[in-house]
């Protein structure tokens, strides 16, 4: 085994290649309207590795961000986090963050809204639900009645006509899996 650690380097994503990459994520929530609103005043930086990942910055200049780069590479220090991590990808499977929930919960039009918070505690702690309701649309952003982002959930048909909502990754998420 190596002990040499693998430098991280940051590149800085064109809005074309940005726009590419979240059209499938603004498709599947329903909310490609809002797709060229969201990445206007913002960059978006690409860190490669085993998987690799999509920041995303507000409000800073591409100069700062390569000024706090460079001052964190000339101490040796080579960071693997840099901004808000929006996307994570490797090879054609891109799959959001959950740092991303909270801005796709604003924006997006198919939403599962709990307002239960018994339910809200299952699907934290990744267990699906059932409920008396219909959905048109199969994938949905899950946040609660303050619109706070909950999880990226599938929702099925389910036996004896009821509707299964099932989460797909959840704010627990990170408890369980110690990510």
């Amino acid at each position: 085994m190596s002990s040499e650690k693998r430098i991280m380097i940051f590149r800085e994503l064109d809005d074309k290649y940005v726009l590419k990459a979240l059209y499938p994520i603004f498709t599947h929530y329903n909310c490609l309207d809002r797709l060229n609103e969201f990445i206007s005043n913002k960059l978006f930086f690409e860190l490669k590795g085993e998987y690799s990942q999509v920041f995303m910055f507000n409000n800073i200049s591409y100069e700062k961000i390569n000024e706090i780069l460079q001052s964190l590479y000339s101490v040796r220090f080579h960071p693997y986090s840099l901004g808000v991590p929006i996307l994570v990808y490797k090879g054609s499977d891109v799959r959001p963050t959950l740092a991303f929930g909270r801005y796709l919960a604003d924006i997006c039009k198919n939403k599962f809204i709990i307002t239960n918070y018994d339910l809200i505690y299952k699907l934290i702690y990744g267990k699906p639900i059932l409920i008396n309701a219909n959905y048109k649309y199969k994938n949905a952003i899950a946040v609660d009645k303050f619109n706070n982002f909950i999880a990226y959930v599938k929702i099925t048909k389910s036996k004896k006509g009821k509707t299964k909502v099932i989460p797909v990754k959840d704010i627990g998420w990170y408890l369980r899996r110690g990510g």
